[in-house]
């Protein structure tokens, strides 16, 4: 959650600026950021839909995650094509928003534990974030460029390729690696009850809040 937060506000923050100093003017660099925001908008709707109807979540979150550093990149090594950057960070900041959010339930065990995970991921993870156009800006007069500052946005944007959960599977059960799965091994023989969500064990890890 804290670096898909960290990488929109960075975009917000500072795309009109990138645009600018590569030779686009102010009003066009403002209706970029606005093509960002509303191919956001539009991609985060169909996100949901693609969720209920695909068995497995890791695969729409690799290839979702996988359009963040491509944006990125191309605004590394050329920057002047601004409209279809524009449209790549859209793509991937609006369905990276929704599987993150998405997420913090299939993560859960119930209603507390999903409360506890987004209570964490969405206080501690959106701090993160807040941290994110400062630095962005301070590597930018220190180096006195956009190189650097970008490059770290590739390296942030493909750490969270790396940290999506890989405990969901399959329709957002609890998967062989997943905290609730490991549980259930060691409890024994199955009772009864044994598919009633429970609270009680549920932990929270740094990861839960860096995705």
């Amino acid at each position: 959650m804290g670096l898909q937060s960290l990488g929109f506000y960075v975009v917000v923050t500072w795309l009109p600026q990138v645009f600018q100093d590569n030779g686009v003017s102010a009003a066009t660099a403002e209706w970029l950021l606005f093509l960002f925001q509303a191919v956001a908008v539009l991609t985060s709707l169909a996100v949901p839909g693609a969720l209920r109807w695909t068995r497995d979540q890791r695969a729409p979150a690799t290839v979702c995650s996988a359009v963040l550093p491509l944006g990125y990149l191309g605004l590394l090594v050329a920057p002047e094509l601004a409209l279809p950057w524009s449209v790549v960070l859209g793509l991937g900041g609006g369905t990276c928003l929704v599987l993150a959010l998405a997420f913090l339930g299939m993560r859960a065990e119930d209603a507390a534990g999903s409360g506890a995970l987004s209570a964490m991921a969405q206080s501690v993870g959106y701090l993160l974030a807040a941290v994110g156009p400062v630095v962005f800006g301070l590597l930018h007069t220190v180096s006195s460029g956009w190189e650097a500052p970008l490059a770290v946005m590739c390296v942030a944007a493909a750490g969270q390729r790396s940290r999506w959960w890989p405990g969901v599977t399959r329709c957002g059960r609890p998967g062989p690696t997943s905290p609730a799965w490991s549980r259930r091994r060691r409890s024994g023989p199955r009772r009864p009850d044994a598919d009633r969500p429970r609270a009680e064990g549920f932990k929270i890890t740094l990861r839960d809040f860096l995705i």
